[in-house]
């Protein structure tokens, strides 16, 4: 091949390159960053049945921290976005219901201490943790939350009879949703859902497995 039909090939190969192959791996790129980012800002609101339990026939007082009633999750995906789960709003009435269920009186308290109220005990949950994955991490097609509560039962005196946790987990399949950027409100508002009714069934049952709150209903 001649010095100038080569010098030729090299000038067609470059603006090729320049004109088609360059601006289609611009697209690429620029599709891959999209596809990444995003995030999402879920507020949950989710009703639950009534519990399917014995009412233990006592006067329970009820005390709701600061940070369960206006729990907001908030976290940074580095490369998938922005996201934000709001749960204070829903899970008072989530919890509301559960221990309506549970106890034959239920008493809504201000604070711990029940020097002035007629009730026989104070029990006080709280959020402890809440993560969550997104099927780009995982690289499966789940949206999936986990939530970590504390249960504080307390005497009248206000001493402690008793701790617990309860784990509650939901999860949501993406094929369920649309494309990309539209089915990550759903999908993630719909396993934090799942992860609050998984809370209550817990709750309602592991209160009556704990074996100091056993000892301690024996005088009812």
């Amino acid at each position: 091949m001649s010095m100038m039909n080569r010098k030729t090939m090299t000038l067609i190969g470059r603006t090729v390159f320049i004109r088609y192959v360059l601006p289609v791996s611009l697209l690429v790129t620029l599709m891959f960053a999209t596809g990444c980012a995003g995030g999402a800002n879920v507020k949950v609101n989710v009703n639950i049945p009534d519990p399917l339990v014995q009412s233990v026939p006592i006067r329970m007082g009820i005390y709701y921290d600061e940070n369960l009633l206006n729990y907001l999750h908030e976290e940074d995906l580095d490369y998938y976005g922005e996201y934000s789960i709001d749960l204070g709003s829903t899970q008072i009435p989530v919890f509301d219901r559960v221990f309506d269920a549970m106890f034959d009186t239920v008493v809504p308290m201000d604070s711990l201490s029940s020097e002035d109220l007629n009730v026989d005990a104070v029990l006080a949950p709280s959020i402890e943790q809440l993560q969550f994955s997104i099927p780009e991490q995982t690289r499966s097609d789940f949206f999936e939350v986990w939530i970590k509560y504390r249960m504080d039962f307390y005497e009248t005196d206000g001493s402690l009879i008793h701790t617990w946790n309860v784990m509650a987990y939901g999860k949501a399949n993406q094929k369920n949703y649309g494309a990309m950027q539209r089915k990550k409100r759903p999908a993630l508002t719909e396993a934090s859902t799942w992860a609050l009714r998984d809370a209550a069934a817990n709750v309602s049952f592991e209160f009556h497995r704990q074996q100091k709150i056993k000892e301690w209903l024996e005088k009812y």
